[in-house]
């Protein structure tokens, strides 16, 4: 290997210094792509943890409004903090109902693929799903329930009143 100025082979001692050169490059890019995606993922981080109480409030405004919309005269009206009775539920925000001592979860459920909000309205004293139903908070809820299978319906049920999970405090009469 020659170099480019001159006909002179490189010697051993100018290679170490390129090896050396070429590892600080490689260490000082990885070293910013890191960063980079540490910054990115510490500012949505941040973002989903600052922006918690504005989208739980979002969240009961456009429950309201779809309740209203599909004439249901049941309204949310407020969160349940998670360390009050009702303990933390991994896929769903728990909300007090108006005028009744029910509580309502509001998730998303899981079909074919796609994510239909919904809400179950879960008694107070006995901890079981007032109705044994499921509402999609959709446009049109008796049409999505009629493409839900029953037995994916039956399959959140349960795990909504799963006595382990009443067991650790979720629901106190």
């Amino acid at each position: 290997m020659r170099h480019e100025d001159g006909p002179e082979p490189i010697g051993p001692g100018d290679l170490p210094e390129a090896e050396v050169y070429s590892f600080r490059t490689q260490v000082t890019e990885r070293g910013i792509s890191i960063g980079w995606i540490a910054g990115i993922l510490l500012l949505g981080g941040g973002m989903w943890f600052f922006t918690q109480s504005l989208r739980t409030a979002l969240l009961l405004q456009t429950v309201n409004q779809v309740l209203e919309t599909v004439q249901d005269s049941r309204r949310l009206e407020g969160l349940i903090p998670w360390h009050v009775s009702w303990g933390r539920f991994p896929w769903g925000n728990w909300y007090t109902l108006a005028d009744s001592e029910d509580r309502v979860l509001v998730f998303s459920l899981m079909s074919n693929g796609i994510f239909i909000p919904c809400m179950a309205v879960v008694s107070a004293g006995t901890g079981k799903v007032v109705g044994d139903t499921i509402l999609p908070l959709t446009s049109h809820p008796e049409q999505t329930l009629k493409q839900i299978p029953r037995g994916l319906i039956k399959t959140y049920i349960r795990r909504i009143e799963n006595p382990s999970f009443l067991q650790r405090g979720a629901v106190r009469p």
